[in-house]
């Protein structure tokens, strides 16, 4: 297990995604991201390419939404080294920072669990 730290404040999409996880399958907000972060998402993320595409976009089937903001954005939380891996994975392949990686997971698995994006 390793302790990550994530700054979601500019990043209301994620922050809107975790939410609605939460709401939708009962997790806390590490336990969000924890179920996002997974290997078939990985590869998901990898052989389509369009995350950045995607992620821009999130929320304009319904541009009047408000989205919904965590209370606090900064997280922390021991997160299984795997799981680790695969963010940083993504974060290199899709040359990003930490928490846009992150969001792409969510973004995915949004996606899996039939959210327009």
């Amino acid at each position: 297990m390793s302790l990550v730290k994530f700054n979601f404040s500019n990043y209301e999409a994620a922050q809107d995604m975790i939410k609605l996880l939460q709401k939708e399958k009962g997790l806390s907000v590490p336990s969000a991201i924890q179920f996002s972060v997974n290997a078939e998402i990985y590869h998901r993320i990898l052989d389509t390419g369009w995350g950045s595409i995607a992620l821009s976009i999130w929320g304009h089937d319904d541009p009047e939404r408000n989205w919904l903001l965590l209370d606090n954005p900064l997280i922390e939380f021991d997160i299984e080294e795997d799981k680790l891996n695969l963010i940083q994975g993504v974060a290199t392949k899709e040359d990003t920072d930490i928490e846009t990686a992150v969001s792409y997971f969510l973004l995915f698995t949004m996606e899996s669990l039939d959210y327009h994006i």
